[in-house]
């Protein structure tokens, strides 16, 4: 299954370029350090303490992405603050990584400096389906049907939500309603993310809403 900075590369590639356009890089990179902190704290390896990030468990998720970032924590010797890791993350240009992981792994295969989507998801149920498009069906289903979403699906909605990346996952005609759904399904009635501490900060944070 892939993970949160995996969903929101996949989300972020242009159907026809085959890229991740220049329009929604710079949004999309401090999302995607915000997916990679969120990824570490549900599993277990980092937590906060008064908007820091603190190591809990520095064994290796086997993940490559994430344990650069964890390694990276681990090797800074003292608690940092959370937009200190977002903006470190950021700098180390995870975009270009992520998209080589997930070729690796076999979700995207590259060509010609393309990577190309249409790949069989071997974990879809609609058949030969890109991970984009299995991705997308399910979004949809949580959001415009009615489904009951995982945790990991609430946090992306609001890293999509808060970063006005919602355009990604929903097409001009359900943009309307897709955003009005979104925003009671991850906000409360302050109109502040419900997902609890510390995801809250870190989408916050990630989506530069701490101002």
């Amino acid at each position: 299954m892939i993970n949160l900075c995996e969903a929101l590369f996949i989300l972020g590639l242009d159907d026809e370029e085959e890229v991740v356009p220049k329009t929604v890089i710079t949004t999309l990179e401090s999302v995607l350090a915000g997916a990679i902190l969120a990824e570490l704290f549900l599993q277990n390896r980092v937590r906060l303490v008064e908007d820091r990030v603190i190591v809990t468990d520095p064994t290796p998720t086997e993940h490559s992405i994430l344990d650069k970032a964890l390694f990276d924590i681990v090797d800074a010797g003292r608690p940092r603050k959370i937009k200190y890791w977002i903006n470190t993350l950021i700098y180390k240009k995870f975009l270009d990584e992520i998209g080589h992981y997930l070729v690796e792994i076999g979700v995207l295969v590259r060509k010609k400096k393309r990577l190309h989507l249409l790949i069989p998801n071997s974990n879809s149920q609609n058949g030969n389906v890109s991970a984009k498009d299995n991705l997308k069906n399910r979004l949809r289903e949580i959001v415009l049907a009615g489904k009951q979403p995982e945790l990991t699906e609430r946090i992306l909605l609001a890293f999509l939500y808060h970063g006005e990346l919602l355009k990604l996952a929903f097409p001009h005609g359900e943009s309307k309603a897709a955003h009005k759904k979104v925003k009671k399904l991850i906000t409360n009635d302050e109109e502040g993310i419900c997902l609890g501490e510390p995801m809250d900060e870190i989408v916050a944070v990630a989506c530069g809403l701490d101002h």
